[in-house]
């Protein structure tokens, strides 16, 4: 889409852009009659072009200008012109939560908590009104967290995320939702609740008071597989001052399974508000407010390299750690040579060990390293040998295959290209896959198109992903023209 500043929507003069996503861009324009400003958002043309867009569009609208609470943005106006649809919102002068937390951390200080407090408290209680209503966010994000001069939270966001609700665009989370941010059941395509959108403030949270957020990547589909199966990294590894009740709150927000999270946003904000003790509170301020080289230098403050994503890939390698305790094993930590120690590895900041660490946050680490390592004491020069002989099998398998004609860039199914593009994701060659999408489209028979539409929505991921913004709208468009079948 064209910047359109200048241009005029019905009463509105576009005067600035304000951003562009996957849904829509954003404007700030204004009303010259009764002089002021508001914030039109424009949804991309492709995204109208199903039959029954223009219904849902004005359904989904009407009952999210029908939300009256004071920290949600009010929509004023729906409308479309020639085959442009907008909505039209108040103004919020103050930015966002995102441009909020990344000033903070590119001058190497954190969130004060008394503003995280209140910005949690706030968004909360307008997630819980909202759920009362029955309206499900969606895409509960920093960028769609509003900050006003006085330094007052709003959400917004709730039109779009409802009227998309509607399609099938969800393979990635391309249209609905984003995946840094996104619940499981959400990545994994299931039907959602209100306690998707408390795992997606509870991400938000975790990202407040460390300055990066647990999980990212190079493509939106390994970040979504990162949310279903990995666990998050220790937020006292982040930031030491963490203490152990406001790491207990965050993890049960952002539980894998709903029904062990907080079932109410409010909740979610009273919990957290009784971890943070008056000596919490006081600690945690003091380092925000702190020498800032003593704070960037913590593993924690977001800088390109870490937007990235190298070093919090890093950071979750932690919690690969477990105890054999947990499972009945040798009370150890630590294998050497074979055979299990009874040494514990000692964190280096707290001074404790990661089994007393989980009992104090009352957290259990993943157990299949744990259930493994009672067996590890059986391993001798002949399991290696034998275990070298199937991996020069494997290795030699491997070889012959790719001599083959085609050899590594070849698939013979949707399935294997799909497979085969998914493992290009994991070995960050982001071509490579956009390539095996591209031979899984081709495969797709003609009448079979509508059930295999997410291969361009995922194809557009990983485009967005490349910044090659010229195919990213097309790829949409056949998602879109797929679906519509």
């Amino acid at each position: 889409m064209a910047n359109m500043v200048g241009f005029m929507l019905g009463k509105f003069k576009l005067v600035e852009r304000l951003g562009k996503g996957g849904m829509a861009e954003v404007y700030k324009a204004y009303h010259e009659k009764l002089d002021r400003y508001v914030t039109v958002k424009i949804l991309h043309t492709y995204l109208a072009e199903g039959e029954d867009f223009l219904a849902r569009f004005e359904r989904e609208a009407r009952a999210v200008a029908a939300l009256r609470h004071p920290h949600i943005v009010q929509i004023h106006d729906f409308e479309f012109q020639d085959d442009i649809y907008y909505m039209v919102m108040e103004y919020i002068d103050g930015g966002t939560l995102q441009s909020k937390i990344s000033e903070c951390s590119k001058a190497g200080r954190y969130l004060p908590i008394m503003e995280v407090k209140a910005i949690v408290r706030q968004i909360s209680d307008a997630l819980d009104y909202a759920h009362q209503q029955g309206i499900i966010h969606r895409d509960v994000k920093p960028s769609n967290v509003l900050l006003s001069i006085s330094g007052e939270a709003f959400l917004t966001d709730f039109g779009i995320a409802r009227m998309m609700s509607g399609t099938q665009f969800t393979a990635t989370g391309s249209l609905i939702g984003t995946p840094t941010y996104m619940s499981p059941e959400q990545g994994k395509g299931m039907d959602l609740d209100k306690a998707s959108d408390i795992y997606s403030l509870g991400i938000v949270l975790f990202e407040m008071l460390t300055g990066k957020v647990p999980f990212s990547s190079d493509t939106p589909l390994a970040i979504i597989h990162k949310h279903i199966h990995e666990p998050l990294p220790w937020l006292s590894d982040l930031r030491p001052d963490i203490p152990a009740e406001l790491e207990k709150v965050i993890y049960k927000a952002v539980e894998k399974e709903p029904l062990n999270r907080y079932q109410t946003a409010r909740e979610f904000s009273k919990a957290l508000e009784g971890a943070l003790t008056l000596e919490a509170e006081t600690s945690l301020d003091a380092l925000a407010k702190g020498d800032p080289g003593a704070i960037s230098a913590l593993p924690t403050i977001m800088d390109e390299r870490l937007v990235r994503g190298d070093h919090s890939e890093q950071q979750t390698e932690i919690m690969d750690d477990v105890t054999g305790a947990e499972q009945g094993g040798p009370k150890a930590d630590q294998v050497r040579d074979g055979e299990v120690t009874a040494v514990a590895p000692v964190h280096p900041v707290h001074g404790v060990t990661d089994t007393q660490r989980a009992a104090r946050v009352g957290i259990r680490r993943p157990k299949a390293i744990a259930a493994i390592l009672p067996w590890l004491k059986y391993i001798n020069s002949r399991t290696i040998m034998i275990a070298i002989g199937i991996l020069a099998v494997i290795v030699l398998t491997v070889v012959i295959v790719f001599s083959l004609p085609g050899g590594e860039n070849s698939c013979s199914s949707i399935e294997m290209c799909v497979s085969m593009a998914q493992e290009a994701v994991e070995d960050r060659d982001l071509e490579r896959a956009v390539m095996f999408y591209d031979k899984a489209i081709e495969r797709v028979p003609e009448e079979d198109q509508r059930g295999y539409a997410w291969l361009w929505c995922d194809r557009g991921g990983l485009l967005e992903a490349m910044e090659n913004w010229g195919e990213v709208d097309h790829s949409y468009q056949m998602c879109a023209s797929w679906e519509n079948q």
